[in-house]
């Protein structure tokens, strides 16, 4: 069923370990939100969200406000009615840049069970000269993500949330077909775990 709130109406949480930032959590499960959550974050001149990472993307609408957007790529200044895409696994920070609350909005993925899976994947590059760059694309790839990687003989095992396997493996497959043409073979399973570490 549709519904209607006011922003402001939300209990302004502050963030844990995080001096003069707070987030209102506008829509969540509670309100049946099934997909995506909303938050409304403020922060306080002098203050910024923690530089950090997580798998998965944040996008963002400056409501108020200036900001500083700091990641990998560099520094972004952001004014009202500027947007950003944090893709997933990137490091990023927010920085109040003005002597006023910078306030944004902020879409996430729902936060759900985490699902730990395994994936056995076997890389063939077609008509390229040496295989190694393409299978090297791949696996640089899947520990970029933050993912466990076993490389094999005939395959490899990655291992993490499904979230990020899944996310992993399409991103590996486009790093290999950056190289050439290729074919992914993948088996994912609940049930078998990974080799220990030596």
């Amino acid at each position: 069923m549709m519904q209607v709130k006011h922003a402001m109406d939300v209990h302004a949480e502050p963030v844990e370990g995080v001096p003069g930032v707070t987030i209102r959590w506008l829509w969540t499960t509670a309100d049946q939100a099934p997909v995506y959550a909303l938050r409304l974050f403020e922060v306080q001149p002098g203050a910024s969200t923690p530089y950090h990472t997580h798998p998965y993307e944040h996008e963002v609408y400056i409501l108020s406000g200036q900001a500083t957007l700091r990641g990998e790529a560099g520094e972004y200044q952001l004014a009202p009615g500027d947007t950003a895409l944090v893709l997933p696994s990137e490091e990023h920070q927010f920085a109040n840049a003005g002597t006023e609350v910078l306030r944004f909005l902020c879409g996430i993925p729902l936060p759900r069970a985490r699902l730990t899976v395994t994936a056995q994947v076997s890389l063939y590059p077609l008509r390229q000269p040496e295989l190694g760059p393409t299978i090297e694309a791949a696996v640089r790839t899947w520990r970029d993500r933050g993912l466990e990687v076993h490389p094999g003989t005939m395959s490899t095992l990655v291992a993490g949330d499904d979230g990020a396997v899944w996310t992993g493996l399409r991103d590996a497959f486009a790093a290999a077909a950056g190289q050439g043409e290729a074919v992914m073979v993948a088996t994912i399973s609940n049930a078998c775990s990974l080799p220990p570490k030596e």
